[in-house]
């Protein structure tokens, strides 16, 4: 795979197969063009070739446990389920051999490649894991936007225990830090959410606010950080709101993404950060109940293609 020491390598993992993954990478890039960066798919030729229009296919490395095998759109397997984890273990071979700079992560099932791997988190946790990195974290980025939760995907019930001063000054941290590195050359307005509802209220309506999260937001602030909160998640993502702050700390998955996606949904990107390249993906998952018909929108897989190509 030689190229230009200017050129940045983009790898394109396909997802779950059996999902919305390829119709939306093949669909995105026939839309889009990057300059100084070339594409690498990973994944089953055969289900992209079903939907890439023209002869000539972008480059790819085609990765299949079984060829025997044929994955129907729509139609996750166990099958399926192994095949999205091997191309995401090829991605991790190729980055580190040298061969690959940046990575897009196509949407795939935690419930098929749980019967792989017990209690697999998803994309995030696996890429930690595999790196030996302790600080990773998922910011969510449209427009001007940019969010990052502190907790990722646990159950409802768990949340309020793994809410932390630690946890939120270092989630906090990861997050601030990378956009500084990736071009912000201002300070940073950072807005840092409540977990109960107004905010606690004082501790009337909970006490996570005053036992963790103003004790983190004191040792932020004391620590140079341009940090307000913390605030009721009903009234931060408010347009004037988003709009005043550069980046917005949400305690648990569904208090931010709910309202990111149906302002943004085909435009937003997740983000990892402290890995040791560029990941980005679409917001969305496999999509089983649509895959196939022609009718996924492709626009947050655009947004995390063209994203990837300008952070890497």
């Amino acid at each position: 795979m030689l190229r230009s020491k200017s050129t940045k390598r983009i790898a394109i993992t396909m997802g779950d197969p059996s999902g919305v993954g390829p119709e939306v990478i093949a669909s995105s890039l026939r839309k889009i063009r990057l300059t100084r960066s070339d594409i690498v798919i990973i994944g089953d030729q055969d289900v992209f070739k079903y939907f890439w229009e023209g002869r000539d296919l972008p480059r790819f490395i085609h990765v299949k446990k079984n060829e025997g095998v044929r994955h129907a759109s729509g139609v996750p397997t166990s099958a399926s389920g192994e095949d999205s984890l091997l191309y995401l273990n090829k991605f991790i071979e190729l980055y580190k051999a040298g061969e690959v700079d940046a990575l897009v992560t196509g949407p795939l099932s935690k419930e098929s490649i749980s019967r792989f791997i017990k209690d697999f988190k998803g994309h995030t946790t696996f890429l930690a894991n595999a790196f030996k990195k302790k600080n990773v974290e998922m910011l969510f980025v449209a427009d001007d936007v940019r969010m990052v939760l502190v907790t990722r995907h646990i159950p409802l019930k768990d949340v309020p225990s793994l809410i932390s001063s630690a946890k939120v000054v270092s989630v906090t941290r990861s997050a601030h830090d990378f956009l500084k590195e990736h071009g912000s050359s201002k300070k940073i307005r950072v807005a840092l959410c409540g977990l109960n509802p107004h905010a606690g209220e004082g501790g009337h309506i909970g006490r996570e606010e005053m036992d963790h999260i103003i004790p983190a937001l004191k040792k932020l602030k004391r620590a140079g950080m341009d940090i307000e909160g913390p605030f009721p998640a009903d009234t931060i993502f408010e347009q004037r709101n988003l709009r005043k702050f550069d980046l917005i700390v949400s305690m648990y998955h569904d208090q931010g993404l709910p309202v990111l996606k149906a302002l943004y949904f085909d435009k937003l990107v997740n983000v990892t950060t402290g890995l040791p390249f560029i990941r980005t993906s679409p917001a969305h998952g496999t999509a089983f109940n649509i895959a196939g018909k022609g009718i996924a929108n492709d626009g947050s897989m655009r947004a995390a293609i063209e994203l990837a190509g300008r952070l890497s």
